[in-house]
């Protein structure tokens, strides 16, 4: 939150050297990375200068940012942030202003990070007109790499990666925002300070997706090596060559070595944004008109048949689970998926532990290798792989030999009898064999062989209720079916009791 004016003048008064800007800036961070000469530390001033103008609490700010030199600023900002791997920051964002709509979130990064590896997030954030801010720092390189070319070094440039002049043609990145749908785009240089502040207090006051473009100098690789001179020499070029337009045209916003910049406001719609068009779907689907401060809506009261499919179970047929791994794996097309969604559900929804699904599968959508992975704990779940199974699923040869090496001392394998060979099996492992397969051919159809060792599982291990894995099972598979996929389970479960009766694994 912003200081009280009392707390600010009575912070002056003790520190009367502090900087003006240090409820923002992070002191402590100093020296910055920055090349002399480097246009981000005009951006960032300019930042701090309309957050200080602007009535915006600061808890209600949240940074994004993936690699590279402009993806370093949230660090120096007091703010809250997030900084993720290289090209990722706007699927964060995204998470981050669904998770949390009452957040300004702004992703503070230069091009090649959202354009090269981050560009398909980028394109698919203006099309859904997502409700961010970004701002991207267009220095033409990768600066923190050596100067390599990007998708925006102008053509005929130099870069250690196009030593002949780039050949390429860069990406007009005002042109492609709006182009994808867009509601705010605007070009400036860091020289332009004034414009600069303009266009991210406009974006403060706008929904949806609000992209600024700022060309800024690199002196240090771009400008060195294109015979642009120093900081200041370049600051000279952007004054130069920079020309500002009224409502200028997108398609002429390209840049080329020598060229004009075009600068200006391209765009400022009022088109509707991501969240409102969710709001106004929910609410004209499932009727609901009451959306809690996160965002979230009443689910539960507006569509009560949905509440009943998630009702509670008594809490003493609920599990208490300290912690347990499980791997499903088979190949392509046995529903390896589905069994630890459907596991997941029943641990999360029904039986109220904390449940962290994942998958694994081949480039080939049938026939390839193919697990999914379960953490089921009483408490939060920091690691969501499995690296040491306790129960290890086994319903195909081919994963017998990848995974059987993860098997160790006390783990529980279960393997469909008829299509896995165990061999070299683990000594302290305990096998468990069903011909799941073949009970599901004897039932109708061989595809649910992995609700078979569903219920297989479900007669073997507490880690889950049994309520609770008929429960997800019906709420996770096509309408229609719930009867025979019952069917299917029961036999799995009916085949362990009878097993377990007889004393054999």
């Amino acid at each position: 939150m912003k200081p009280a004016p009392e707390a600010s003048a009575a912070q002056a008064q003790a520190q009367p050297q502090a900087h003006p800007k240090d409820d923002l800036l992070r002191g402590e961070r100093i020296p910055h990375i920055f090349c002399s000469g480097c246009g981000i530390g005009t951006v960032v001033s300019s930042f701090v200068e309309v957050l200080h103008e602007q009535d915006i609490p600061y808890d209600r700010i949240a940074m994004v940012s993936g690699i590279g030199c402009s993806s370093r600023v949230p660090g120096y900002l007091r703010l809250d942030g997030f900084h993720t791997t290289h090209g990722r920051s706007i699927p964060y964002a995204t998470g981050l202003k669904l998770a949390n709509p009452d957040l300004n979130v702004v992703v503070f990064a230069g091009d090649g990070d959202l354009a090269a590896i981050g560009g398909n997030h980028l394109i698919h954030a203006a099309r859904r007109n997502m409700d961010l801010k970004v701002i991207c720092v267009n220095n033409f390189n990768y600066g923190m790499t050596g100067g390599q070319s990007g998708p925006t070094t102008p053509t005929s440039a130099w870069s250690p990666t196009t030593v002949y002049g780039n050949i390429e043609q860069p990406f007009n990145l005002i042109h492609l925002m709006i182009a994808c749908g867009a509601s705010y785009a605007a070009r400036w240089t860091s020289v332009h300070t004034h414009h600069v502040k303009v266009a991210i207090a406009e974006m403060f006051q706008r929904q949806g997706f609000c992209f600024l473009e700022v060309i800024a100098p690199c002196p240090t690789n771009y400008g060195r090596k294109n015979r642009l001179g120093v900081g200041s020499d370049m600051v000279k070029y952007f004054l130069d060559h920079a020309v500002a337009k009224v409502n200028p045209d997108p398609a002429e916003a390209q840049i080329q070595l020598g060229s004009p910049i075009i600068c200006g406001k391209f765009l400022d719609t009022q088109r509707a944004s991501y969240l409102t068009v969710l709001r106004e779907n929910l609410t004209k689907k499932l009727k609901i008109t009451d959306f809690r401060g996160d965002g979230l809506a009443k689910v539960e009261e507006a569509a009560p048949a949905k509440a009943a499919a998630r009702r509670k179970l008594p809490e003493e047929t609920r599990p208490k689970v300290e912690r347990a791994q499980i791997k499903i794996a088979g190949v392509g097309g046995q529903g390896l998926g589905l069994s630890g969604f459907i596991m997941g559900r029943a641990a999360a929804i029904f039986d109220e532990n904390h449940a962290v699904y994942t998958q694994e599968y081949s480039p080939e959508a049938r026939g390839g290798a193919s697990s999914s992975s379960l953490v089921i704990s009483g408490r939060q779940v920091d690691m969501p792989y499995v690296t040491r199974p306790d129960i290890l699923i086994i319903m195909a040869q081919q994963a017998w030999e990848k995974f059987v090496r993860e098997i160790t001392p006390g783990c529980a394998v279960l393997i469909d009898s008829e299509l896995v060979d165990p061999h070299d099996l683990p000594e302290g492992a305990k096998l468990y064999k069903i011909p799941c397969t073949r009970m599901a051919e004897d039932l109708g159809r061989t595809i649910v062989a992995n609700i078979v060792m569903l219920g297989y599982f479900a007669s073997l291990f507490d880690c889950i209720s049994l309520e609770a894995m008929k429960e997800a099972l019906k709420m996770s598979i096509p309408r229609g079916t719930e009867e025979f996929n019952l069917k299917a389970f029961e036999a799995g479960y009916g085949f362990g009791r009878e097993q377990a009766a007889g004393g054999k694994p």
